[in-house]
């Protein structure tokens, strides 16, 4: 084996030193892209998230509303036959009602 000169080894160290350069800066880089896309990925599981959510919280608003109306419609029925029993009870009355203030207007007199 030969031996290196001097200026042979400093090449070899400097061809090193370039490789190990290049090789820190194209480390760092795809360091970069993976912290990129798991950024983006992130943000994208976030959206998701969110959009889910939103999805989720439309679908017991309209729940509550239907069920509401539902409810609602229930109680209007409810009312609206109390409504007509008050009427054909008025109905009833009334030749009754009519005697008792005629009657009270006579003994007034």
């Amino acid at each position: 084996m030969t031996p290196m000169g001097r200026a042979e080894v400093l090449r070899t160290i400097k061809d090193a030193e370039s490789n190990a350069e290049r090789i820190r800066e194209q480390a760092e880089s795809e360091a970069k892209g993976i912290v990129s896309n798991a950024r983006a990925e992130a943000a994208e599981i976030s959206s998701k998230g969110r959009q889910k959510a939103d999805e989720a919280a439309a679908s017991i608003i309209k729940n509550s509303k239907d069920d509401s109306e539902w409810q609602a419609g229930t109680i209007a029925t409810e009312g609206d036959a109390l409504l007509e029993k008050v009427k054909e009870n008025g109905k009833k009355n009334r030749s009754a009602a009519v005697e008792v203030v005629l009657s009270a207007f006579r003994d007034a007199t």
